[in-house]
């Protein structure tokens, strides 16, 4: 299970770093096919396999978040750098 929500921890920054538009509901339902297909042919149970599915989710939802607020800090700060002037040098 910590595998699990390790993994959807990091693709969740991925997807939050590279993508502008709503990815989550796609990715979220791809992997609990996923998940549920996997746990499915090794017999598991459903409530395990629900409680599987819950943790993907939400750790994806705040990998998602961080990767997201990441990306807007870098950006936030390349932009708030102010660019040489050429204007304030003195002649002489």
């Amino acid at each position: 299970m910590s595998t699990v929500a390790v993994f959807s921890l990091l693709i969740g920054s991925l997807l939050g770093g590279r993508f502008r538009i709503f990815i989550l509901p796609p990715a979220i339902v791809l992997g609990a096919a996923m998940i549920g297909a996997v746990w499915a042919w090794q017999g598991q149970g459903p409530a395990h396999m629900v409680v599987t599915i819950l943790v993907f989710a939400t750790m994806l939802q705040l990998g998602y978040l961080c990767g997201a607020m990441l990306i807007r800090a870098r950006a936030a700060s390349y932009r708030t750098k102010a660019a040489p002037s050429f204007d304030s040098r003195s002649f002489g």
